[in-house]
Order: C-alpha cells, then sequence, then structure tokens
C-alpha cells in the first residue's frame, strides 16, 4: 500500500470514528455554527461592518478580499484534486442536505480560517474566540458527514495562510 492509499484509508477511518456518535442535541447545535459559516452569513456580518464606520470598513474590505481569495484557491483545488465527498464513497453520514461540488479542500474551513484569522491579526484581543469559531466551523463540517478529516485540516490551513496574505493585500492597498 502506497503512503497516498494509507493516508486515505486513515483519513476514511477517522471520519467514521468521528460520525459514530452525535446526539440530537448537539446536532442541532453544530448545524447552527455550520450555517455561521455560510458565503452569505459573511455578507451580511461584512454588510453590517461596512456601515458601522471606518473601523468597519476596513473589516469589510478585509472580509471581501478574504473571501475572495478563499473562493478563488478553494475552487481551483476541488477543480484540480476532484476528490468525491464521504457520502459518495460508501461513507454517508450526513446530518444535512448533499451540498455540492467536490470535498477537497472544505470550502467552509477555508472561508472561516481565512477571515477569522485575517481579522484576529488586526484585532489581536478577540483573536483567541474568533479562532475558535473558525476552528468550530471547520469541525462541524465532519460533524455533519459533508467533509473528511483531510479536507477540513488542509482547508484550515489553507485558510490560516489566505488570511495572513488578505492582510498584507490590503495593507498594500491602502498604502
Amino acid at each position: 500500500m502506497s503512503p497516498l492509499q494509507w493516508l486515505v484509508r486513515l483519513d476514511r477511518w477517522v471520519f467514521m470514528q468521528a460520525t459514530r456518535y452525535r446526539p440530537a442535541w448537539l446536532t442541532d447545535f453544530v448545524k447552527w455554527i455550520t450555517g455561521l459559516g455560510d458565503t452569505r452569513a459573511w455578507v451580511v456580518v461584512g454588510i453590517v461592518c461596512y456601515f458601522s464606520g471606518p473601523q468597519g470598513q476596513r473589516l469589510s474590505a478585509l472580509m471581501v478580499v478574504g473571501g475572495l481569495f478563499s473562493i478563488i484557491a478553494t475552487n481551483t483545488l476541488k477543480f484540480a484534486v476532484q476528490r468525491r465527498r464521504p457520502f459518495e464513497v460508501g461513507c454517508d453520514r450526513r446530518l444535512i442536505r448533499e451540498p455540492f461540488g467536490n470535498s477537497f479542500p472544505s470550502g467552509h474551513s477555508t472561508q472561516a480560517l481565512t477571515i477569522t484569522t485575517a481579522v484576529a491579526l488586526i484585532y489581536p484581543s478577540v483573536a483567541l474566540p474568533l479562532l475558535c469559531l473558525g476552528c468550530a466551523i471547520a469541525l462541524s463540517r465532519i460533524y455533519l458527514g459533508v467533509h473528511f478529516p483531510l479536507d477540513v485540516a488542509l482547508g484550515m490551513l489553507l485558510g490560516i495562510g489566505l488570511g495572513h496574505v488578505s492582510v498584507r493585500v490590503l495593507d498594500l492597498m491602502t498604502l
């Protein structure tokens, strides 16, 4: 067995273990958390920030830059890698409607960590709760059965990197 085959097998095993026990009370909460990672939720937050003054406008611009980077990077990788979702390869543990597109990397994970990392870099006093929220959104995708752990982990790493890039790009744009 090649190292890649071993990694995929381990990824599936971890997924199956992580989705074994999912009580209804926790499932409802996790569905709510994953909803916070939807693009429309970020758009609403961005609009509210924009109309809250100059600091909010900077934050809104950062969310737009980060969101665009995240969407472009995620969709490019999804197209290039073409990894199927767990329910398409015999690991059907979905607790939400069928998402569209390929599995790798997790778009929710990438976008959540891109935006929360970028905002945390600008506002370090709220870094811990923001990054906890980003991680909760990312991990919710495994719990809900729509992503393998590696999809989420690498989406998180990509998001952290894109968060740093987003801050740098916004700084360059405002020079």
